[in-house]
């Protein structure tokens, strides 16, 4: 109530980048508040400030490998808030300025926000992410990764920015996702006013799709840090194609995979439960592994006993899983668990947030997948977990 979740969707990222431009994607992302055609340098923050909307959870913005999102929530009690909300989003994705004083201001900041993400935790996950998960580092994921090269970052010319907006933010890759208190044909209608004369370049540049291949062989790393504070263990299984949720059947897959890993997770709970648990906590699940594909991880935190238990415990529990399936009690548990917690969701379906839509949007239109909607899903649900 009294409340719009905006929202600009780019789908580009830094995979994207060229060689020069290591962490520009990143770097055009903080532009955005330095600097625009209706926003002076300053301008823009003073403004939001003013009518009382509040940096990091009310605006922010994020870059990954695939996408830039930049987010924008504004108090509706206004029409002017509404409309610079609009002219806010505009100017991010038509509107940067660039100005060469702002970027070299913007460097040492960009800088300062890897130094601070730069823990241990962070360290060892970038390790076995660009070295391990993403093909022994010969894949361009090992190789752009969203922070970026810090020699880049410090000496990158003006162009070279100027080149990665030109090149990537245009229509074509782009959504404007509404959501909140207000009329959907007004919101429309704005949308067109700002982004409907919108130009696509002459020559647009094909958007890049990596291609990713499944390793063929057992590999093992260990990442280490003496800041650590906690040893973990993540057993990955092999790279697979996401499957997309665009039909009835996709959707009753998904469910069954649900199940699967909530039966599975028990089973890991239970063992935390013993006198001398193999690990601390462990769970099982799907990690997205660059665009359009994913990988089955099961992982742990170690105990005292260390890796040895933990490995014995989760490779037993898998394989009895793949081996015996599970029992009808289980089953009927794990479907009461999914069931409640869909009704519960219809029931406070006129409480939910703005962001929980706008993040569900989003989500389709970066992956292509569809948005049934909470009732839809309900129906789904109800329909499909007796079987």
């Amino acid at each position: 109530e009294k409340q719009l979740e905006m929202q600009l969707v780019l789908k580009a990222g830094s995979i994207v980048e060229d060689d020069d431009q290591q962490g520009l994607a990143h770097f055009v992302e903080h532009m955005g508040f330095n600097g625009s055609a209706h926003f002076k340098k300053h301008e823009l923050v003073s403004y939001l400030q003013s009518i009382g909307v509040r940096f990091g959870a009310d605006v922010n913005a994020h870059t990954g490998y695939d996408e830039t999102v930049y987010q924008l929530s504004v108090p509706t009690g206004k029409q002017e808030y509404v409309d610079k909300g609009f002219l806010v989003l505009s100017d991010w994705a038509q509107g940067m300025s660039f100005d060469p004083d702002a970027i070299d201001a913007e460097r040492g900041v960009i800088l300062e926000e890897g130094r601070l993400r730069n823990s241990a935790a962070y360290r060892m996950h970038r390790s076995l992410t660009t070295n391990w998960f993403f093909g022994l580092g010969e894949s361009r994921y090992a190789k752009r990764v969203p922070i970026g090269k810090e020699d880049i970052i410090k000496n990158a010319p003006p162009e070279a920015l100027r080149r990665f907006y030109k090149d990537w933010y245009r229509p074509d890759l782009m959504a404007v996702v509404v959501v909140g208190d207000i009329d959907p044909a007004a919101a429309e209608k704005m949308i067109e006013t700002h982004f409907g004369a919108m130009p696509m370049p002459a020559n647009p540049r094909p958007r890049l799709v990596v291609k990713m291949f499944p390793q063929r062989s057992t590999d093992a790393k260990i990442a280490t840090d003496e800041e650590a504070a906690t040893s973990s263990l993540n057993i990955r299984y092999p790279l697979a194609e996401r499957p997309l949720r665009r039909t009835l059947a996709d959707y009753r897959a998904h469910q069954v995979r649900n199940l699967f890993n909530l039966m599975l997770n028990r089973r890991l709970q239970q063992l935390t439960q013993l006198p001398e648990p193999p690990f601390l906590r462990a769970q099982t699940g799907y990690d997205p592994m660059g665009k359009g594909y994913q990988a089955y991880k099961v992982e742990a935190v170690l105990g005292k006993g260390g890796a040895a238990p933990a490995i014995a415990a989760l490779t037993q529990e898998s394989a009895r899983a793949r081996e015996f399936g599970f029992s009808q009690g289980e089953l009927d548990a794990a479907k009461k668990s999914m069931l409640r917690s869909v009704e519960l969701q219809y029931a406070e379906r006129d409480k939910i947030n703005s962001a929980a839509f706008v993040n569900a949007y989003v989500a389709g239109f970066l992956n292509g997948e569809v948005q049934p909607g909470l009732e839809d899903e309900y129906r789904f649900a109800r329909e499909l977990l007796p079987e």
